[in-house]
């Protein structure tokens, strides 16, 4: 907690406890924080291990998370699991359904269609990544600027606990709850119940009192001809269409209940759907016959304004995305660098479901980055929320297409070099989706460079969230080194990860001999690489920092020559590079802090060995100041 400021009272809810946090530093930004109290650690981990999935949630009428992390309150001696989400502070649907029961005005129809569709949209995207919603109610349907959003997610492991469901139940809480859900057992049908009960509970303002829907929504439970009263005196002020659709929904048995995919092949929902353009529908616009001939009338500026002309129009923005590729190397393409990024993408925004759209500007927006790398330019186009979104949504909907994630991560990591675009990258939860990917990638040598890189870059900017994922790709990097370890190119991406990895505490005391003698090996595989070397280096030192054993298992003879001999031999080679030389010398002043191993580097003349480069570094400071605190230490 100690990176938030809590800014109010924590309210209870019905699985926890919510409040406004603040970030103690950085951009200052606010959260929705909410804490649930756990069993034990066991019982918390399970908790966290399956909420994990709700961060790769990036959907328009989703309210997404930041991250999850685990706190103790000593006051009460209890674990509670904690997860900050976006602050939408407009009020929710309930705000809505309140006002105009007190009021008694309907709500009207059109406003119910925009909310089904834009929930039916939500779910059919949540239950496709087999994430089940467990907790749809009026409340937790946030409002942001005319668009409702789906809001605190409830995992499995917070909602099977028979005894405290029952409890909510008597205090009115789980009114929205689907039949089969007061037993512990959910599916995605079980949102659609919840979704109708939202429903019924909207179409009801007018008539029915809070009191009564209460008794309402217990009924339809157990008596369906009792909804079918209801629905048809409701009839009288809504659509029988409506009508029909909310009758499909609350079905008492799951299997005669509709799924929301069942739902959006109805007429009705059909119509909700277009109202909102929704996807979903499947409708392409297809350009006018001919007009494709338009690209061929002018050079960049010409195909500029043809995107722009046809932009709801993807097969328009394939051929336009295309036809500059073809003409980038022209000096005018080259100096629209920014309006045409920006216009790509846009295009990749509105037409994320096109694989096409997406490798093609993919690759276009990383010749552009390239060459703006190949020129030391700045530009602000690629270092925006809305490009790291929609590269971390594109590896995350095309996983399965190995061509889309190689252009994705390359991408990403030429961008991560920048402070400022790894910082937003590591905010949309892509280490996760790297750490993943690279766990199922092992044998595509192509992207798993790329997703070092990208480690890297993210790793090195991140501060809190991304704790757990950086620990996990631990054994991923050792695996990766040991089936590679004669590919330098790769060896050295991957011991920068390490370095990393050792830098941020992410390694285990049960893996530092594992990952000593994989840096080992890796630094006598290709002992000229000096980028290698360097971060190598760096991360042994990071390694004997933090553990006693990792000095110790430097100084063990491995083939008959020791960590420490392997060392000194790459300082001789490389003794023309100040770099490589000052992170040796960090990494023998680090061993000299502990006394035992201090004893076998006198007995290995380290001392002599460090007097020779001071003599020859007299100059760099740096150096000098390593050698003789060094020197010092070896002394005592």
């Amino acid at each position: 907690m100690e990176q938030y400021k809590v800014l109010g009272e924590w309210k209870s809810g019905v699985i926890g406890q919510t409040c406004i946090v603040e970030e103690s530093q950085g951009e200052k930004r606010r959260f929705a924080l909410k804490k649930v109290e756990c069993i034990d650690e066991r019982h918390a981990n399970l908790v966290l291990n399956q909420a994990m999935e709700l961060l790769k949630l990036q959907h328009h009428n989703v309210c997404t998370y930041k991250e999850f992390f685990m706190i103790w309150d000593n006051k009460i001696s209890s674990l509670f699991f904690c997860q900050a989400m976006e602050l939408c502070d407009q009020g929710s649907l309930s705000d809505i359904i309140h006002r105009n029961r007190q009021l008694k005005e309907e709500i009207d129809e059109e406003i119910i269609q925009k909310f089904l569709a834009q929930t039916i949209d939500a779910l059919v995207y949540i239950h496709k990544n087999k994430i089940i919603h467990r907790n749809l109610k009026p409340n937790n349907i946030l409002l942001k600027d005319a668009t409702f959003l789906m809001s605190d997610f409830a995992v499995e492991k917070l909602m099977t606990d028979e005894m405290k469901i029952k409890t909510r139940l008597d205090a009115g809480c789980t009114l929205w709850m689907a039949p089969e859900s007061l037993r512990c057992f959910y599916s995605i049908k079980s949102d659609v119940w919840s979704l109708g009960c939202i429903l019924l509970d909207m179409m009801t303002c007018s008539s029915h009192t809070d009191a009564e829907l209460a008794v309402l929504l217990q009924l339809i439970r157990e008596d369906r001809p009792h909804l079918e009263r209801v629905v048809t005196s409701l009839g009288v002020g809504y659509s029988a269409d409506l009508s029909q659709a909310l009758l499909c929904m609350l079905q008492i048995n799951p299997e005669d209940r509709a799924s929301v995919y069942e739902l959006i092949n109805t007429p009705y929902v059909k119509r909700c759907l277009l109202l909102i353009g929704s996807p979903l529908l499947g409708l392409k616009k297809s350009l006018p016959c001919g007009a494709v001939d338009e690209l061929n009338e002018g050079g960049v500026h010409n195909t500029i304004e043809f995107m722009k002309k046809y932009a709801d129009f993807e097969d328009a923005q394939i051929s336009a995305i295309q036809h500059l590729s073809k003409h980038i190397a022209q000096q005018d393409g080259l100096l629209d660098m920014d309006q045409i990024t920006q216009l790509v993408v846009q295009a990749m925004k509105l037409h994320s479901d096109s694989l096409d759209i997406q490798l093609e500007g993919g690759k276009l927006i990383q010749y552009f980055v390239s060459h703006a790398i190949g020129h030391e330019q700045q530009s602000e186009c690629f270092t925006n929320n809305e490009l790291m979104n929609i590269l971390v949504q594109d590896i995350r909907s095309f996983h399965h297409n190995s061509e889309m994630l190689t252009v994705a991560f390359k991408l990403m990591m030429m961008l991560s070099a920048n402070d400022t675009a790894a910082g937003l990258l590591g905010k949309t939860g892509v280490l996760q989706d790297i750490v993943r990917i690279m766990a199922h990638s092992i044998d595509n040598r192509e992207l798993c460079v790329s997703c070092c890189g990208l480690l890297w870059g993210v790793g090195m900017a991140e501060e809190h969230s991304g704790a757990v994922w950086l620990k996990h790709a631990v054994p991923i990097i050792f695996t990766l080194i040991r089936k590679y370890l004669s590919d330098g190119q790769l060896v050295e991406s991957a011991c920068s990860c390490l370095w990393i990895l050792c830098l941020k505490g992410c390694v285990e005391e049960k893996q530092i001999e594992s990952v000593i003698w994989v840096l080992l090996d890796s630094l006598q595989s290709h002992p000229d690489g000096q980028i290698l070397v360097k971060n190598a280096c760096l991360a042994l030192s990071s390694l004997i920092r933090a553990s006693e054993l990792a000095a110790f298992r430097l100084l063990v003879p491995v083939d008959e020559k020791s960590g420490l001999s392997i060392v000194k031999d790459l300082c001789v080679l490389h003794s023309d590079d100040p770099e490589v030389v000052e992170n040796i010398c960090l990494l023998f002043n680090e061993m000299a802090h502990y006394e035992d191993c201090r004893a076998e580097m006198l007995l290995q003349h380290l001392e002599l060995f460090l007097q020779d480069i001071k003599d020859k570094y007299a100059s760099t400071e740096e150096i000098v100041t390593l050698v003789q605190d060094t020197l010092s230490k070896l002394e005592k």
